[in-house]
């Protein structure tokens, strides 16, 4: 090598390395997410983060870094108190119903009322089923198609409450009076009190039933439930006349008066709006529970709305005549019914039918299984309206 080649190599070796030391070095500059790093596990700690170098591709990246654990010889100011959590991100304490409370919402109040409904009825899978469906299947190759889901709502019936029955219960479900009626006589039944028809229009369809056991349905109008629905059908019609045998057996009333008529005989007995309401009740669950579906579905079919009927106090529904102006005792009895079992549940709620067939006398069997006196819980309805979902009262009945 020339003495002017020597010299020319010593000042590119020289400028080279100028450039490369004037470099910011990979390992010495601040870690970044996503910028280059040199080896894999390579760790560093910036700004209270620690970054490891990790493979991303075929490239070497930092990761988005971790939060740095203090050590434990770390001074830490007892002045710093924790954060609080924002709303949004806070456990947010779910809302339940108090017995007997006047500020609540209708929505968690009904809802409380079907769970103990439902945690009730799922107790009783292991009791005796004491019941019989008799099934007219087809006239003429006809089958109409609500069937299949009054054979369901039956048998869930039958299993949670025929336990109650003195005698076994029979469901009559055919397509012609005259079959319907031959079954149920020929089933060791009677209809003394339907003069021997099956006749009595409820909703689209004829029903008919004695005091102590049987239930007959005549379908006239077919219904096909839409998939996954509960409503359009009035499947409830079937649990809510079934569950009148059962107040019936559970009260040892098949001969005295099913609910005050306004005589002084049944001046004890159960008041109009407890008689249809909890029924309905027991009808809106029912159909929920054996169907799996939302209770909120099935209520809403049951209270359509509010109708201005509903503006008496609910004590003005007590009376029920055979003729004569009455009140419409249902929707303000379910909503009434709803509220007393919220608010001691399903089970004690059925208590008070079973233990006037001790007393005879409704109002004393209510205060002794509920605590409360009627007229007490008059009071908290009342004064529950609003919450409820019931109009104030602006009515008297006479």
């Amino acid at each position: 090598m020339t003495g002017s080649r020597r010299v020319s190599f010593s000042i590119l070796v020289v400028f080279v390395a100028l450039v490369i030391t004037s470099l910011p070095s990979i390992s010495a500059s601040p870690p970044k997410a996503g910028s280059t790093c040199v080896k894999p596990g390579l760790t560093k700690s910036y700004q209270g983060k620690k970054f490891t170098c990790v493979k991303s591709g075929k490239k070497l990246v930092w990761n988005k870094g971790a939060v740095a654990k203090q050590s434990a010889s770390a001074p830490t100011s007892s002045k710093t108190s924790a954060p609080t959590p924002s709303p949004s991100t806070a456990s947010q304490p779910k809302e339940t119903f108090t017995p007997w409370s006047s500020k609540f919402s209708t929505e968690v109040m009904s809802e409380t009322a079907f769970a103990s409904f439902v945690s009730w009825a799922k107790d009783q899978s292991a009791r005796p089923i004491n019941h019989q469906i008799l099934i007219q299947s087809s006239v003429s190759g006809y089958s109409p198609n609500i069937l299949e889901d009054l054979k369901v709502l039956d048998e869930a019936s039958s299993k949670v409450f025929s336990q109650f029955m003195k005698k076994k219960s029979v469901t009559v479900l055919g397509l012609d009076e005259q079959w319907v009626v031959s079954q149920i006589l020929g089933s060791g039944g009677n209809l003394r009190n339907m003069q021997g028809r099956c006749d009595e229009l409820i909703g689209v369809n004829y029903f008919c039933m004695n005091r102590d056991s049987h239930l007959g349905m005549v379908i006239i109008n077919d219904c096909k439930v839409p998939k996954g629905s509960v409503l359009g059908c009035n499947l409830g019609i079937l649990p809510h006349e079934y569950f009148h045998l059962i107040q019936l057996n559970l009260a040892d009333n098949l001969e005295g008066a099913h609910w005050n008529y306004g005589e002084d005989y049944a001046k004890n007995s159960f008041p109009h709006w407890l008689v249809e309401g909890s029924a309905d009740f027991v009808a809106s669950a029912m159909v929920s529970f054996a169907k799996n579906s939302k209770y909120e579905y099935s209520r809403s079919e049951h209270l359509p709305g509010v109708p201005g009927s509903m503006a008496y106090a609910l004590m003005d529904y007590e009376v029920y005549r055979p003729s004569g102006n009455n009140l419409y005792s249902y929707n303000i009895g379910h909503i009434a019914t709803e509220y007393l079992v919220a608010s001691v549940g399903f089970q004690k709620f059925l208590d008070i039918w079973r233990d006037y067939s001790n007393t005879r006398n409704f109002y004393t069997s209510f205060e002794k299984v509920t605590g409360r006196n009627i007229t007490t819980f008059y009071s908290d309805f009342e004064k529950a309206r609003e919450s409820l979902g019931v109009p104030p009262v602006t009515r008297k009945r006479s």
